[in-house]
């Protein structure tokens, strides 16, 4: 090779056919005198010569591109180059750095960070500019691209990314039109005939249209906004068909029974349009009936409730036996939308007369076209509409602002029974009422600044001690009850915590069933007949709440509370052997904020005992029972109160909320479970 300087210092190269080795000897040794080392598997013949000179810079890239024709590489480690095969020296050898100002020479690895464009994008524009081997990395989670080449190639690289990564939606505008009838399948074809680049028309490729086939709508993308509005007109033209004729349209009801939406809508549009699944028919001339038990035995409750609260189909509210009235009744009262028969005779309740006002063509609803059909489909929850296009949106529109997450509520109960003896013997209200400061000097409770309810302002009439009263548990009261509940004289019957839905009835049962034998005699026959039967009475505990949740917070509640007991002296036992039954009941209706208390009492009970103490034998003598034995008689007055807390769950994570306190609760009672389980 021959390699002189010219007069003015700089090089000029003229290689004929030579071997690569003697190349590298003669630049890096010879003219730049850098350390270097060959590496076996270097090999090839070059042929090259400069119509110009070139400087000892130039020199050391011309050399790079003389190693890229041979398949060869040259890097740096340290302070020294290594020349070795292009498949060599990546590997193990090379390690991806950010760009920097003035780039070593050699081959290296670069990381390129992307903007706006994907990095698996960028690979595709960018390959048929790149070397074969030169990407090392495509990581789409980063995008991030890692290229590896001499420093004149990445630099060609990053001016080519430069190019193509940049914000295309910068000064465009977006529109997104969702479809109604069409799919967007079948729109798009004739979206890119109208719009696309072959279409000739004037507005050709000047809108980018992308289909969203989740949601069935277009997003369409263009530089001018008013270019947005035709395209929706015509979106929307296509969509309808060009003309307004009824079309099915099918929505996926989430939240609520979609029968019971169905309802609704009937109340808004009138009934005529309401088609549902129709309940059981029986032959001409017949009609269905219902069958249930009817309890007439046990303690007498309270009536007279149902016909204001809707709890009960008769007048009788909690009918006697304990209960709270026929199952026929209960079912028919609540109309929870388990039963979904729509006849008017047997549709009850709350929904069966707001259905009336809302159907027909005279009431106050806005009717629907004669060609709507709306049909709530039962087994997959769904309700299918039969209308016009522009009166769907309307209907969709009154769908989604019905169909929302149902309200709950916790309800948390305490029942306590108070033993009114001592300073509690003018009963629970004047013992409160003291002890939350606001008792007077003659024993009456006052009405005072600060507190509510009964005991305080707000509250219900005081006629007397032993009257029933309500209150709202002010901080006073909260004191004057854990007081009362730690004096010794209070026993806590049930204490039970549910969730239940909003407008829907809970009911807490804690007792006993008593068996109640009633006989007959059936004088109709030759022969007089004995007839026998048994009932069962619910005895313990009972109460029935549905809760009704204002916008505002404020929960309305209709509570009925009953506690009955059976007599355990045999010898009240009526003819037949029965036991008398003691019932305590009330129902009411009260109204609270979400977490207020709300404390209902007022129902005290007697109990008469007599004790006969005797000598044995000589006690059993009559007219000398009195000498050796002795009578004695006792009172015993009780008090039933309530502690109803209601609080509004208006979230998931409130619900979660609720239950992470019940497992933190059975946490603390679980080491003295596992105690008594050891000890057993």
């Amino acid at each position: 090779p021959a390699a002189r300087p010219a007069e003015t210092g700089d090089i000029v190269f003229n290689f004929t056919n030579q071997p690569i080795q003697a190349v590298i000897n003669s630049i890096m040794g010879d003219l730049l005198h850098e350390n270097y080392s060959i590496a076996q598997g270097v090999k090839g013949d070059v042929s090259f010569s400069t119509s110009k000179p070139v400087n000892k810079q130039q020199a050391l890239s011309i050399l790079e591109t003389l190693l890229s024709w041979t398949d060869n590489a040259m890097i740096k480690q340290g302070n020294r180059y290594v020349i070795l095969p292009s498949n060599q020296a990546v590997a193990g050898k090379l390690v991806p750095e950010m760009p920097v100002a003035q780039p070593s020479a050699g081959m290296s690895a670069r990381l390129f960070p992307l903007r706006y464009i994907s990095a698996t994008e960028m690979q595709k524009l960018l390959k048929p500019f790149a070397r074969e081997n030169a990407f090392l990395l495509v990581d789409p989670a980063r995008n991030v691209l890692s290229l590896a080449g001499t420093p004149e190639e990445l630099s060609n690289y990053q001016d080519t990314i430069d190019t193509f990564d940049v914000d295309w939606l910068k000064g465009m505008s977006v529109g997104v039109f969702g479809l109604q009838r069409a799919s967007v399948g079948e729109l798009m074809p004739e979206l890119q005939k109208m719009f696309g680049p072959e279409s000739g028309m004037p507005l050709a490729g000047m809108v980018r249209f992308l289909p969203i086939e989740r949601t069935n709508s277009v997003v369409a993308i263009s530089s001018q906004p008013e270019y947005l509005r035709e395209v929706g007109e015509w979106i929307h033209t296509i969509d309808e068909g060009g003309g307004n004729e009824p079309q099915m349209y099918v929505y996926d009801v989430r939240n609520m029974k979609a029968t019971d939406l169905a309802k609704y809508l009937r109340q808004i549009y009138g009934s005529g349009a309401i088609k549902e699944d129709s309940a059981a028919k029986v032959a001409p001339g017949l009609r269905t009936t219902t069958l249930s038990s009817l309890n007439s035995n046990g303690g007498s409750g309270v009536g007279g409730m149902s016909s204001s609260n809707g709890l009960g189909s008769n007048g009788g509210g909690m009918s006697n036996g304990g209960g709270f009235g026929n199952s026929q009744g209960m079912n028919n009262s609540q109309n929870s939308g388990d039963s979904e028969s729509e006849s008017d005779d047997q549709s009850g309740g709350e929904s069966d007369s707001a259905s009336q006002e809302g159907g027909g063509a005279n009431g106050n609803s806005k009717s629907l076209d004669a060609s709507t059909r709306i049909t709530a489909q039962k087994s997959s929850n769904q309700l299918l509409v039969r209308t016009r296009p522009a009166q769907w949106k309307e209907i969709e529109s009154a769908i989604k602002r019905l169909d929302n997450p149902p309200l709950q509520v916790q309800i948390e109960t305490r029942i306590l029974e108070v033993s009114l003896t001592g300073e509690l013997d003018m009963g629970v209200q004047w013992y409160l009422g003291r002890l939350a400061g606001n008792s007077g000097t003659t024993g009456n409770v006052t009405n005072t600044a600060g507190s509510q309810g009964a005991i305080g302002t707000g509250g219900a009439a005081l006629a007397s001690t032993d009257a029933f009263f309500y209150s709202f548990v002010s901080n006073n009261l909260q004191v004057a009850l854990r007081a009362l509940e730690t004096n010794g004289r209070t026993q806590v019957l049930s204490a039970p915590s549910l969730v239940v839905m909003n407008n829907q009835q809970a009911q807490i049962q804690v007792g006993d069933n008593i068996p109640i034998s009633q006989t007959s005699i059936n004088t109709n026959t030759s022969t007089n007949t004995t007839l026998s039967s048994v009932e069962y009475v619910q005895t313990g505990v009972i109460l029935d709440v549905v809760p009704r949740i204002n916008p505002g917070g404020l929960v309305y509640m209709d509570i009925q509370q009953q506690v009955s007991s059976a007599d355990t002296n045999s010898t009240n036992n009526d003819a037949n052997g029965n036991p008398r039954i003691s019932t305590r009941s009330v129902a009411t209706q009260v109204a609270a904020q979400s977490g207020q208390t709300v404390l209902l009492g007022g129902l005290i009970k007697q109990d008469n005992a007599e004790t006969v103490n005797a000598v044995p034998y000589l006690g059993r003598i009559p007219g000398l029972r009195w000498l050796f034995g002795s009578t004695s008689k006792s009172k015993g007055r009780t008090e039933l109160i309530v502690l109803i807390t209601p609080r509004v769950i208006t979230s998931s994570s409130q619900a979660r909320q609720v239950t992470d306190d019940y497992r933190q609760q059975m946490q603390l009672i679980k080491p003295e479970v596992s105690r008594t389980s050891m000890q057993n």
